[in-house]
């Protein structure tokens, strides 16, 4: 399994095979199920989003369009989503799949917009704190 490195589906079929692994090895009971298949989608939207920010193109389209401040900002909102998810996916993985539904429900159905706001924003201000603190220390 060791992690391909060689093209999608490679990645894509060794990830899936290691998340299979953890849930079968802690009981395959359904909310390890749903735990693993929101990791395994989050890993592959992440790859993803990384191989396109690679392209040389694309990497000329986003210095062209956006300032370094501007770039900065949109790695933090998709840090700030891809962590609100993470916690989701943990919430799964500890409680079972009626905590990760009370989360969501609670936050994003039921929840006014001010407390989605307000939980995104203070990620989006976590991510800022560490892509600042790994700029400083590269």
């Amino acid at each position: 399994m060791g992690g391909s490195h060689h093209g999608l589906l490679g990645k894509m079929f060794s990830s899936a095979l290691a998340f299979g692994f953890v849930y079968y090895w802690h009981g395959a009971h359904d909310y390890l199920f749903s735990w693993a298949l929101l990791n395994w989608i989050g890993l592959m939207i992440e790859y993803g989003v990384k191989k396109i920010l690679f392209i040389p193109d694309a990497q000329n389209m986003i210095e062209n369009v956006l300032s370094y401040e501007m770039t900065q900002r949109a790695f933090g909102i998709l840090s700030a989503i891809s962590t609100a998810m993470l916690i989701l996916s943990n919430l799964v993985f500890l409680g079972g799949n009626h905590v990760g539904k009370i989360y969501w429900q609670r936050i994003f159905i039921q929840g006014s917009p001010d407390k989605v706001i307000f939980i995104l924003g203070f990620l989006y201000c976590f991510a800022q704190v560490g892509i600042e603190w790994e700029r400083r220390h590269q």
